[in-house]
């Protein structure tokens, strides 16, 4: 068994220097002369073969001594156009005209005796050429019919249409050939068959014959440059030698001789028209001319057939964009919108799943969730992946793969789901993506040859030998997803700079409703400044006047008048009191809070010592079992909720004895009812054995102005502390709550933030 070969011996394949191997092959001559004064200064060592003169007899002699100078002005004005006819010592030859390294180099092509006229027939056999082209209907007749008509002009015995794929291996798209002879339709080639420089050269040159894969190649004279260390750059020479690494696998094919022609599109190699024969061939330069004219003709309706398919596609992908983004802009939020029209999401790409993170923030508990639509991995990887992405130097503002495990490890086992993934970036300052899903496809690839066999080192050797077996290979290839083409990425970033404009106008409309709203609150603060002064007036007045009455006529009153006349004052002092805590309620929302590091223990003795006579004539002991911890706050709002809870605590009380506690649970305690309140260092209790709140009441009593007792039951109040609480609870960053149940007292607990 021959051993595998490795990247770095496959690497020598890339760098061997195919264009500079020194040599030509024999079926034509080739001499390389300078200008102006047309002097020989390199030639092939098989001139015998036409002028009759020996290599040395021609260095430094003019070129006129080969080829006369009415032929060589000919060759000058026609070679552009194609070959170009002349004699040259008594023979018929086609003539090629190029530029290398300073000469002008010159290739002659002896034309056999059915070649003769071609040149004159090459209008007609490029017409043979193209006309079957014209019948053709859609990609694969169009291909079919070019590999037909080209092995009909050349004879070979089999003429393969062979496209690269994205990684640069080829596969087999359209076939003709001969009775008897081997097909290899639909098979796919390694990109090794046809290394890094051979691609290049193809592209520069689009035409290559190798007439006879067994003739020994003919060595340049002198070998290297004069004033050089490198023979002469044979890249556009029609003539120029094999590398024998080539030669060797075509053998291995059985093939004896080969034409290639180029398959450009858009300046780019897109594939090539690959021509075998069984035995030596030589095919004249004007034939090899029409095959370029129809290959230049294929690309050309290739690109055209490519660009319509194109066009229809960018056309439904901009009415998908269009509907999507006109819906998004219609919904109350960013979000909602796009989780009600998730499909126009997925289909906008071709994907099966999709993430959107619009958040400033990746963290677990970051206030914008990953918004997931169709079939994605879960939100923690999804968090994940995007910050690999935010950190990945080479990503830029798009990333497409179809192996996303090879990527990202921690996705290899998620291929139900994300074997591709394609993304763009939202903001460069902000990890912000949209992120696409497809899962993996499983297809079976059939092989000519063991891909990953491609070529063996020689024992003792540098040189690689191919392989030398062509049997259909056939691999099961899984982990991958369907490739992402060109019109994904490009729908992918046209969304991008979509969403960019939805979220602007969203922004501005929020300005604009932010701006009214401020306007708003000013007017409502002036209002109820207004209002509360207005109301406060009369009910002073009532309460004043109600009460002289009292104390001049109360002792010509029954006592049914005198108790109405004390319920109206109680009722006046009362309404007085919810004015009040209204207007204090209404300031909340624009309050500044002044963070300080605060001593918690002094801000609860504070409201100890405030409540002391009403905790004395309640007979209500307080529990502190331990020191309160120091904390950012602002001491005077705090001191507010702690005044609230220990007030209503102490005002609760059932049977005998009274007491309140207050503590708090800090870092790594347990913290009862606190499960679902995560982050906060600190959870402070007020707790009471008093009355007790039913479970359907305990978010009701948070509302203004909710009593769940008489008015006047428990020392009366407005109802209006517990709400004021929450929402200074709440300015802190925090939340407060309670547990509770009829007849086993109350623990109300609350948290704060961490501070500006």
């Amino acid at each position: 068994m021959r051993p595998p070969a490795t990247e770095l011996d496959l690497s020598q394949c890339d760098r061997e220097p195919i264009h500079l191997l020194g040599g030509v092959q024999p079926h034509g001559v080739l001499l390389a002369f300078r200008e102006p004064d047309l002097a020989v200064t390199v030639v092939s060592a098989n001139t015998e073969s036409l002028p009759g003169l020996p290599p040395q007899a021609l260095l430094d002699q003019p070129i006129t001594r080969v080829l006369d100078a009415p032929g060589l002005r000919r060759v000058r004005a026609g070679t552009a156009a194609g070959p170009v006819r002349v004699t040259v010592g008594g023979l018929a030859c086609s003539a090629l005209l190029h530029d290398s390294d300073g000469l002008s180099v010159l290739e002659l092509e002896p034309l056999a005796g059915d070649d003769t006229s071609a040149e004159e027939d090459a209008l007609a056999a490029v017409h043979r050429l193209v006309s079957p082209l014209s019948g053709a209907r859609g990609t694969s007749s169009l291909l079919q019919s070019t590999a037909d008509a080209v092995r009909a002009l050349t004879g070979f015995d089999r003429v393969m249409v062979y496209r690269f794929h994205a990684d640069w291996h080829g596969e087999v798209v359209a076939e003709s050939r001969a009775e008897g002879v081997d097909g290899f339709l639909g098979m796919h080639f390694p990109a090794s068959d046809i290394p890094v420089q051979a691609r290049a050269l193809y592209t520069r040159n689009p035409l290559r014959l190798i007439a006879d894969v067994g003739a020994r190649p003919v060595a340049l004279v002198p070998p290297v440059l004069p004033g050089s260390d490198r023979p002469l750059d044979l890249s556009c020479a029609a003539l120029r030698s094999v590398s024998e690494v080539h030669l060797e696998y075509l053998r291995n094919m059985g093939v004896g001789a080969s034409f290639s022609v180029s398959l450009l599109k858009d300046g780019v190699l897109w594939g090539l028209i690959a021509c075998h024969h069984l035995s030596p061939r030589h095919v004249s330069a004007a034939r090899r001319q029409a095959c370029e004219v129809l290959a230049r003709l294929l690309s050309l309706q290739l690109a055209a057939e490519e660009r319509g398919a194109e066009a229809t596609a960018r056309a439904r992908r901009a009415g998908l964009q269009g509907r999507l983004v006109t819906r998004l802009g219609e919904g109350p939020t960013l979000a909602v919108a796009l989780e009600a029209h998730q499909e126009l999401l997925l289909e906008l790409t071709g994907a099966t799943g999709a993430a959107l993170l619009l958040g400033d923030s990746l963290d677990a508990g970051a206030d914008e969730a990953p918004l997931l639509a169709g079939k994605t991995p879960g939100e923690g990887e999804v968090r994940a992946l995007a910050a690999w992405l935010a950190t990945e130097s080479g990503m830029g503002a798009t990333f497409r793969t179809e192996r996303l495990g090879a990527s990202f490890p921690r996705l290899a086992a998620s291929t139900d789901v994300a074997a591709g993934l394609l993304a763009v970036r939202l903001a460069p300052e902000a990890p912000r993506f949209v992120l696409w899903f497809r899962p993996e496809v499983e297809r079976t690839v059939t092989w000519a040859g063991n891909p990953h066999q491609p070529a063996w080192p020689e024992p003792g050797h540098a040189r690689l030998h191919p392989r030398g077996s062509f049997d259909a290979w056939r691999e099961q290839v899984r982990g991958a997803s369907a490739p992402w083409t060109a019109a994904d990425v490009e729908a992918a970033e046209s969304f991008r700079g979509a969403l960019a404009g939805v979220v602007l106008r969203q922004a501005a409309e929020l300005s604009r409703l932010s701006r009214a709203l401020s306007r708003s609150n000013a007017e409502l603060e002036s209002f109820s400044v207004t209002v509360a002064h207005d109301l406060k007036e009369p009910l002073r007045g009532i309460q004043q006047y109600t009460s002289f009455f009292l104390e001049d006529h109360g002792g010509s009153l029954d006592a049914e008048g005198r108790e109405h006349l004390q319920s109206v004052v109680w009722l006046a002092r009362r309404a007085q009191g919810m004015l009040d805590d209204l207007f204090e309620f209404s300031r909340l929302g624009r309050l500044e809070l002044a963070w300080r590091e605060e001593d918690m223990q002094e801000v609860v003795e504070e409201v100890l010592a405030t409540l002391s006579a009403r905790l004395e004539e309640g007979r209500v002991e307080v529990r502190l079992p331990r020191r309160l911890p120091r904390v950012a706050c602002d001491a005077v709002r705090i001191r507010q909720v702690w005044l609230n809870l220990l007030s209503n605590a102490a005002k609760y009380q059932a049977a005998e004895p009274h007491w309140v506690e207050l503590g708090y649970f800090g870092p790594g305690e347990p913290r009862p009812g606190a499960a679902d309140r995560p982050g906060a260092p600190y959870v402070f209790f007020v707790r009471d054995p008093g009355i007790g709140i039913p479970s359907q009441f305990q978010e009701a009593i948070f509302e203004m102005f909710r009593r769940l007792h008489p008015a006047q039951a428990y020392g009366g109040g407005s109802g209006a502390g517990l709400a004021i609480a929450r929402r200074l609870v709440r300015l802190h960053g925090g939340d407060l709550w309670v547990d509770s149940a009829p007849g086993q007292g109350s623990t109300f607990y609350f948290t704060l933030g961490r501070g500006p």
